[in-house]
C-alpha cells in the first residue's frame, strides 16, 4: 500500500517556526533536569551515609556489651561470665548493646564463651569451650609457653529500613545487619 502524507497547514509551519525561535522557559527546563538529577544523587549520599552511620553505631553497640561483661564479670570468682549465676552477664549485655543510638533494636542472637590461644601464624583459635577445664596451656596450637584466654564472642544484630526506599540504592542494601565482637574477660 501507498504511504500517505499529511501536508502542514502554512498557519502550522508558522507556528512552529515561532515556537523554534521562542527560548522563554528553557532555562527553567534546564534548571528541573539537573534539580532532579542533583536531589536523586543528594538522597543516595544520604542513604549510603546513615547505612555506615547504623553500621559504626552496630559495632559500637556489640563493643560496649563486651566491655560491659569485662566490667561485671572480671574476677576469678565470676567466671566463666555465661555459666552459673555468679556474673550479671546478660544484663550487662544489654547495657552495653542500648548504650547507642540504636537502642534497644540492637538484638544479640548469639554470645559465647570459649577459651583461646593465639596459634603460631598469629590467628585466635578456639582451644575448648568453657563448660570444659581450663586447658593448661596452648600447646595444641603450638604456643606450649601461653595461658589460654577466656574470650567472649557477641554477635549484634539490627533490621536496616532504607529512608528512600524505591528511589535510592538502599533498595539493594541488605535489611539485615549483623556485627561480631569478641573480648577477652580473663
Amino acid at each position: 500500500g501507498a504511504i500517505m502524507v499529511r501536508r502542514l497547514s502554512p498557519k502550522t509551519l508558522r507556528l512552529l517556526s515561532r515556537l523554534r525561535r521562542n527560548t522563554r522557559g528553557t532555562a527553567a527546563i534546564e534548571t528541573a533536569l539537573i534539580a532532579m538529577t542533583l536531589v536523586t544523587l543528594f538522597m543516595n549520599a544520604v542513604e549510603i551515609a546513615r547505612y555506615y552511620y547504623i553500621k559504626m553505631e552496630l559495632q559500637n553497640a556489640t563493643q560496649m556489651a563486651a566491655y560491659q561483661v569485662f566490667q561485671t564479670c572480671n574476677t576469678p570468682a565470676e567466671l566463666p561470665a555465661t555459666q552459673g549465676t555468679n556474673c550479671a552477664w546478660i544484663a550487662a549485655v544489654d547495657r552495653g548493646k542500648w548504650s547507642t543510638s540504636l537502642g534497644a533494636n540492637v538484638s544479640t542472637p548469639t554470645v559465647t564463651e570459649n577459651y583461646y590461644c593465639t596459634s603460631t601464624a598469629g590467628v585466635l583459635t578456639s582451644v575448648g569451650p568453657i563448660t570444659a577445664a581450663r586447658p593448661a596451656n596452648c600447646s595444641s596450637v603450638g604456643s606450649a609457653a601461653d595461658t589460654p584466654g577466656d574470650y567472649i564472642r557477641i554477635t549484634g544484630q539490627y533490621t536496616y529500613a532504607p529512608l528512600f526506599s524505591g528511589v535510592t540504592v538502599g533498595s539493594a542494601i541488605p535489611t539485615t545487619m549483623q556485627t561480631t565482637t569478641m573480648m577477652r574477660l580473663q
